[in-house]
């Protein structure tokens, strides 16, 4: 049920861990709104919620500054749900009081159900149920328990068929996933190319803090991409999706996108995120 006074605190945890005392007077004082130009934590707490609560059709850089797309984005949220202040007609791009709590209210509800994005992507470094033991040691400053890579960001559950890690190190073999690179340059142990891989012979494709990059062009590495995925072929990419945006909306159709905090980055950055996308190529 929707809460609707105003003396009730904040209760998503996106909102309130760690508490925002920003967010707290905006909630409660007309002075502390959140306008167009603010910087910090708690903007970027609010693009957060924008783009998880958007079903797909918002992807805003996490930056913590409220700019251009980000006011766009609060209008865009508030004209779907009639948020007006008294006396308006159209909504502006301010987050105030009602705004604010709108947000709260569908993040408490997104939370409750966020165990659904298990179903696809891997939201610790453990990954799903396994033998984490088994797993390689990881050569990164990054790991999972005991030094053994890690498995935050990659996917669960993937279709049946084959499945191929474009820069993996290991970190997707216990689900049966074989690690590839797309070309030279990419940083360690040796692998294959998917240059040995036939067209469209790929059922599940993973990428992870990995460039979408063959010879430096970010072009031909999506093209590689559609060559050897099948049709219906998932593929999960979690890291720069902003650098890599227009390639990664360019192959498909986007089924997920999350906004993930990042448990291997927390030296100095508690709040540290990640994102993700699940797109079918068809």
């Amino acid at each position: 049920m929707s809460r609707h006074y105003v003396d009730m605190p904040l209760v998503s945890r996106l909102f309130t861990d760690p508490p925002n005392p920003t967010l707290d007077a905006c909630l409660v004082d007309d002075a502390a709104h959140i306008v167009p130009g603010a910087q910090g934590s708690h903007v970027a707490s609010i693009q957060i919620a924008l783009s998880l609560l958007s079903d797909g059709e918002v992807f805003l850089v996490i930056d913590g500054v409220y700019g251009e797309l980000t006011a766009e984005a609060v209008f865009d949220f508030k004209e779907a749900r009639d948020i007006l202040a008294p006396g308006q007609v159209t909504p502006d791009d301010i987050v105030g009081k009602r705004t604010l709590r709108s947000l709260d209210d569908e993040m408490a509800i997104f939370e409750e159900q966020a165990v659904a994005t298990d179903e696809f992507i891997s939201t610790t470094v453990l990954g799903a149920p396994h033998d984490h033991s088994t797993c390689p040691l990881s050569g990164f400053s990054g790991p999972g328990s005991g030094g053994r890579t890690n498995h935050f960001g990659v996917p669960v559950n993937p279709l049946p068929g084959r499945s191929i890690n474009l820069g993996g190190e290991g970190e997707t073999n216990y689900l049966g996933f074989e690690d590839f690179v797309p070309g030279p340059g990419i940083i360690g142990p040796p692998r294959p190319f998917t240059t040995t891989l036939s067209d469209h012979s790929v059922q599940n494709i993973c990428m992870r803090d990995a460039p979408i990059m063959v010879n430096g062009s970010a072009t031909a590495g999506r093209d590689e991409i559609r060559r050897i995925a099948a049709s219906g072929c998932r593929f999960t990419f979690c890291g720069d999706v902003a650098q890599f945006r227009p390639e990664l909306l360019s192959l498909g159709h986007v089924d997920m996108h999350f906004v993930m905090a990042d448990p291997r980055w927390n030296l100095g950055a508690p709040k540290a995120t990640s994102e993700a996308l699940v797109i079918t190529i068809p």
